[in-house]
């Protein structure tokens, strides 16, 4: 058995536990295992807000040519770029997972002509499958192929099929999917990968140079801590940067934007697939953790963030097993997103019941109880008190009391 003596150890010996204190705690006695929803605030956030307050009321308009406002899309996917396995020039932050996630497939599809089918998981997240849906209406010609859980994706690809278009974890129980693997029976078949990162980047490798993946996709604000509604990501592989042209053209991916041609021109590289006006104070808000996040060894917080789920499952098992607790995720961290599921029947009702005993956490349809875990913030120590705190709730039947019977999932 781990006692929590044990974990205060492991996190003496942290390498990363300085990296805490650069991030606001949150309320006191509350424990928050969120970060597959809305990371933890950097610490500086209030400061960099406050300077770029001063030019808005200084500069105005002069703030376009005379701040670093245009700059921030490609100089925040420089930063971000490292964590993702890709070059500087391969990523940009912009927009919502959801348009970025319309650009890539639409660009995606527009270099296959001819073949009309899309692969995708039945399980993905709904968004990813509402984005074909709404593309469907532009091009009635696609083919959605939706693999059902539990069976091969390789099995579905075919000379037909131009994408494949995937999502790197599944948000239900974080089974992890092997980028590599897949985009090389992607492209064997002819075909290009879309990934959506959302619910691993930060936590888990994507290597994507190395994987040969052809574009990707994610949200800043889960993992990356760049705040809730944080700008987005969208990352080409630069093989494809010349070929590709915007379906969703705008003035930021003009080659020279204050020319104001009435004909799109489209910008070197990248710079392409930008569209509107970039959100100068939400990129000064995830500015400040993608600093952050430059001043670690991505290896370290792979790693740590490895453990962390590993000994939460572990104490699960030897704490809470009896109390009709099952492990939803996969036991190997090499096979495991950002967050760690653990199911119960009454998964809604028990979320509910672990806030009021301050841990915070998710709950997702139809018994999964989600924790979402930072190598950033998140001590070992946290995960021995939040399964202790479970079990109590389990043991004593908290979970059972009326005021949680009509819970609802958020």
């Amino acid at each position: 058995m781990i006692g929590r003596a044990d974990c205060e150890a492991l996190d003496a010996g942290d390498p990363l536990r300085a990296i805490a204190g650069r991030f606001a705690p949150g309320e006191a006695g509350t424990l928050y295992f969120d970060a597959n929803s809305v990371g933890a605030m950097a610490t500086d956030v209030p400061d960099r807000v406050d300077r770029h307050l001063a030019e808005w009321r200084n500069l105005r308009r002069r703030g376009w040519s005379e701040s670093t406002w245009l700059d921030a899309p490609r100089r925040l996917g420089g930063k971000l770029a490292p964590l993702l396995g890709a070059a500087p020039d391969e990523v940009v932050v912009c927009d919502t997972t959801s348009i970025n996630l319309f650009k890539a497939l639409a660009a995606a599809l527009a270099l296959r002509p001819g073949r009309r089918r899309v692969v995708s998981q039945a399980g993905t997240f709904p968004t990813d499958l509402y984005v074909v849906q709404g593309l469907k209406t532009l091009r009635d010609d696609i083919d959605l192929h939706l693999v059902p859980d539990g069976e091969a994706i390789e099995a579905a690809l075919d000379d037909q099929t131009a994408v494949a278009y995937l999502s790197q974890v599944d948000y239900r129980t974080a089974r992890r999917l092997d980028i590599r693997r897949l985009t090389a029976a992607a492209h064997a078949r002819g075909a290009l990968t879309v990934w959506d990162l959302s619910h691993g980047a930060g936590a888990v490798p994507a290597d994507l140079d190395a994987s040969g993946a052809d574009f990707a996709v994610g949200c800043g604000y889960k993992y990356l801590c760049g705040g809730p509604g944080a700008p987005a990501y969208v990352f080409i592989a630069r093989r494809h940067h010349e070929a590709v042209r915007p379906v969703l053209a705008g003035w930021m991916g003009h080659a020279s934007p204050f020319t104001f041609s009435t004909d799109y021109v489209p910008g070197p590289g990248l710079a392409r697939f930008l569209v509107g006006t970039p959100s100068v104070i939400a990129n000064a808000v995830m500015e400040a953790a993608l600093d952050i996040w430059a001043g670690v060894d991505p290896a370290k917080v792979f790693a740590k963030h490895a453990a962390l789920g590993d000994l939460l499952i572990r104490l699960a098992q030897e704490s809470a097993g009896a109390q009709a607790i099952e492990v939803g995720s996969p036991l190997d961290a090499g096979e495991r997103g950002g967050f760690v599921a653990l199911r119960h029947p009454g998964g809604a009702a028990v979320v509910a019941a672990l806030a009021d005993a301050g841990v915070v956490c998710s709950f997702r349809p139809p018994d999964s109880i989600r924790f979402g875990l930072s190598a950033l913030y998140h001590r070992y120590v946290d995960m021995w008190d939040a399964i202790e705190r479970l079990r109590r709730i389990l043991g004593e039947g908290a979970w059972r009391a009326e005021k949680y019977e009509k819970t609802k999932a958020i």
